[in-house]
Formats: structure tokens, sequence, C-alpha cells
């Protein structure tokens, strides 16, 4: 066999080999492109521009605890104008002791949560609300003993 031969078969099969692969990829779906993705990137960039108007005024934790209770205390500045929110404690290992808790307006910038409502454990605690039109938001890891 000559080399005219041996180039002619290497190209033959390179293009078998492209249109094989085009064919496959032809079939194939592609599951991560998400129907909804706009709306989504849209919410996620609402959490980080909350994330960065509660960084504009402080980078304390919100969360901390004594013996009884969780307690959650907004910042001034954040809290005088409060229109609406939530507080969610969050367990990975377990949803069922999850604990959501609205944040209504009533003048104070803290709010407790029982630690009879909780068992031991880490939580995550997610907190937003709306204060004078502008939204924050803070996560935070909780460890309830």
């Amino acid at each position: 066999m000559n080399w005219g031969h041996k180039i002619g078969i290497v190209i033959g099969l390179f293009v078998l080999g492209m249109l094989g692969m085009v064919w496959v990829a032809s079939r194939q779906t592609n599951e991560m492109i998400d129907d909804n993705y706009y709306q989504k990137e849209l919410a996620y960039q609402e959490i980080i521009d909350a994330q960065q108007n509660l960084a504009d005024l402080t980078e304390d934790n919100l969360v901390a605890q004594n013996i009884h209770e969780v307690i959650i205390t907004l910042p001034y500045g954040a809290f005088e104008k409060l229109e609406k929110g939530h507080i969610e404690l969050m367990r990975t290992d377990d949803e069922k002791k999850d604990i959501q808790q609205p944040i209504v307006p009533n003048g104070s910038n803290r709010r407790t949560i029982r630690k009879t409502e909780l068992s031991k454990g880490i939580y995550k605690a997610r907190i937003r609300w709306t204060n004078d039109g502008k939204e924050y938001y803070k996560e935070e890891s909780v460890y309830v003993e």
C-alpha cells in the first residue's frame, strides 16, 4: 500500500469520526438549560443587591443566642420603616425541623425564636426584609445548643 492510500484512509476515518460526533451531538438534549433562567437570574441578583445594601450598613452578625432564645437584631437604619420580611432557620439534614417566621413591623429591631421550637444542631439562618423600599438580606450559620 502506498502513501496516498494510507492518507486517504486516515482522512476517511477522520471524516467518519466527525460525522459520528455530529450525529451523537444532534441526538443529545441539554438538561442544564433552564426554562426560567432569566427570572431566576433576576431573583438571584436581587439577593446580591440586598446583601450589598446590608453590607453598606454593617458587617456584623445579626444572629445571637442566649440560654432560652435565638435573637435576630436588625441593624439601625434598616428597620425604622420596616415593610415586610421573613426569617428562615433551615436544617440541611431534616427539613421538618425548619422554622419560618415573618418579620412584622413592631417598632423594634429585635426578633426572637424560643429554643424550645428548635432542636440541637446547625441551622442556616436566612433573613430577608424590606425597609423604606430597600431590600436587605443576610445568611448565617447558627449552632443551637
